[in-house]
């Protein structure tokens, strides 16, 4: 398993930070959604929180879980720092004592939600997708992919 660095985790666990999570079902449609209920713990899965049981989302990840499909979460900071990352889940829960903390902390936030499954995911890779990184590499990449109007005065 890769180490995420401690400065990608604090954008993962921050409460204003943005997180989308990106799945395929198993029709081979993409679907995706911005979920809140995104963490990593402290051995590094990244834990997802499914609170609607019969959702696609929840359909899908489970997919990926039985058939060892990667899913991608993008993460945003306040700041603009953007990072995909891409994984594979391994463990859900559906009961259990560390399923019951999952579940009372859902509850402190939304009084009326419940929670489906605890999907532990792997990463697999770490992109940095903030726009100065991705626009210098790819400048690096390939230097002559540029408008010509740029090149004039």
């Amino acid at each position: 398993m890769i180490k995420i660095q401690d400065d990608i985790k604090q954008i993962i666990n921050s409460r204003e930070s943005l997180k989308a999570l990106a799945t395929i079902g198993k029709d081979g449609k993409p679907h995706l959604v911005f979920k809140g209920s995104i963490s990593i713990n402290d051995e590094g899965f990244i834990v997802y929180d499914e609170v609607i049981e019969n959702s696609q989302t929840n359909k899908n990840v489970l997919y990926s879980l039985w058939f060892k499909k990667e899913v991608a979460i993008n993460i945003l900071s306040p700041e603009k720092k953007s990072y995909q990352i891409k994984g594979i889940p391994v463990k859900t829960l559906i009961n259990g004592s560390e399923y019951e903390k999952h579940y009372v902390a859902i509850q402190k936030r939304h009084k009326d939600t419940d929670l489906g499954a605890v999907y532990f995911i792997e990463p697999t890779e770490i992109i940095d997708d903030s726009f100065l990184v991705q626009k210098a590499k790819y400048e690096a990449e390939e230097p002559l992919y540029i408008h010509l109007d740029r090149l004039v005065d």
